[in-house]
């Protein structure tokens, strides 16, 4: 059997394909398989009032996070390369290999629409960090740099 390596724009597919099909692609992408379903018995029916009321904070979400990459991204007032809060979500974006930044939004974004980055986070520099508040706050808060109060000779922890 041979082994096939997908292109670019097939290797990315996951989700239904077409308004009427009942078919799915679901893309593994550690190992890179792609798989075809057929959901065989698909939802019918108005939605429930749990379902309504997912998709309604779920869409309250999305306006809270598009607002904060609105007010962070690249642009005059905040650089070529964004807010210093945009450039940490694009560092963690990378460290925790997501692949889209609004993922590191929502997920440091509280049940109000508050995003709050962590001050420091393991895999980056020490020094490198940021908090943002409100939907679209731009602010950074950098952690202190470490003191130089230090004894050289005492290794350091």
């Amino acid at each position: 059997m041979a082994i096939i390596t997908p292109i670019d724009a097939i290797k990315g597919i996951s989700g239904k394909y077409g308004s009427d099909s009942n078919d799915y692609f679901a893309t593994n992408k550690t190992s890179n398989r792609i798989r075809l379903a057929k959901l065989a018995h698909p939802f019918e029916g108005p939605a429930t009032e749990k379902q309504l009321a997912q998709q309604s904070k779920f869409a309250e979400r999305q306006v809270a996070a598009n607002a904060w990459l609105y007010a962070n991204r690249p642009s005059e007032a905040n650089g070529s390369k964004g807010s210093m809060a945009y450039q940490l979500a694009n560092k963690l974006k990378r460290t925790m290999h997501l692949s889209n930044i609004k993922q590191v939004v929502f997920k440091y974004m509280d049940e109000n629409g508050n995003v709050k980055l962590p001050e420091a986070h393991p895999d980056l520099p020490s020094g490198e960090g940021g908090q943002t508040g409100g939907n679209g706050g731009g602010g950074v808060t950098p952690s202190p740099e470490p003191g130089g109060d230090e004894d050289p000779s005492q290794p350091s922890l």
